[in-house]
């Protein structure tokens, strides 16, 4: 289930154009980084946008830094049925939550008024046609051999369940090599995570935020628990799962500009994504 954080935080504007191209896979359009010149590297990751998809410029340029970091070619499919949530919900969910207007100012109430029906119109429909859970059939088109996949809020969710997926359907070899999240959203922890990493063993990876209101510290501790019970302990099982402080839910994507701490923790996770992947694929 999506929470008021999944429609939250900044864009990312000031960090320079996209480097990748725009070309259609399976009836879709998807936003495609090469990887460098100089890789020869066969691998490709499947980058599973946030709800803002590609219309915010900020998954964009995360694909190229993976990109350019890995070495690895990124592809991120435009998928979320009945398409992204626009990028202007962000500035009108922030208002709704951060603003405090006086009882009196009668013209301000109004103001308040209106940016919530219209984040009302935008989030109830949204989240009746683009759970997490349906775009989950999608994301199987763009993995037609082993390679790893990346999934952020939205996107964690197929991420997730990519990995209990055979290479072949009714076969005993997995589908990912590696994959990560970044906040994931719409998952019933810890049994979600715990099949994926099980069933195939899949080097699995997670970084989340202990102020996520999507999947609290209560829910993560559970999953590390359920996880050393099931399939060992991290060294041994080839998963991890990074708790941020004082990060909420959107940080790996969405931090905001002015906030040193928070865009650090943006980068770290990065740099958490880049090791595992370059680890394993």
């Amino acid at each position: 289930m999506s929470c008021p954080d999944c429609f939250k935080g900044a864009v990312h504007d000031h960090a320079g154009e996209a480097q990748g191209s725009m070309e259609r896979m399976y009836g879709y359009p998807c936003y495609i980084a090469s990887a460098p010149a100089t890789s020869h590297s066969k691998s490709t990751i499947i980058f599973l946008c946030d709800a803002f998809g590609l219309n915010l410029i900020n998954n964009k340029l995360l694909c190229d830094r993976f990109a350019a970091e890995t070495g690895f070619r990124v592809i991120a499919p435009d998928i979320i049925p009945g398409g992204p949530a626009p990028v202007s919900l962000m500035a009108d969910m922030e208002s709704i939550m951060a603003q405090t207007v006086p009882w009196w100012d009668v013209w301000g109430q109004l103001k308040r008024i209106v940016t919530f029906l219209r984040v009302v119109s935008v989030f109830g429909p949204f989240l009746i046609r683009s759970g997490p859970a349906t775009g989950y059939p999608l994301c199987l088109k763009f993995a037609p051999a082993k390679l790893g996949v990346a999934g952020f809020c939205w996107g964690g969710y197929s991420s997730t369940n990519l990995c209990k997926d055979p290479a072949v359907e009714g076969g005993t070899e997995r589908l990912m090599d590696a994959q990560f999240c970044g906040h994931p959203s719409g998952l019933s922890a810890p049994k979600m995570v715990v099949d994926a990493i099980k069933t195939f063993h899949t080097p699995y990876s997670m970084a989340i935020g202990d102020s996520d209101i999507a999947y609290s510290e209560k829910k993560v501790l559970e999953t590390q628990a359920a996880l050393r019970q099931t399939v060992g302990m991290p060294e041994e099982s080839d998963y991890e799962i990074r708790i941020y402080g004082g990060r909420k839910h959107g940080f790996t994507v969405r931090a905001l500009p002015g906030d040193k701490e928070a865009m650090m923790a943006m980068e770290e996770a990065r740099e958490q994504a880049v090791d595992w992947f370059k680890r394993y694929l």
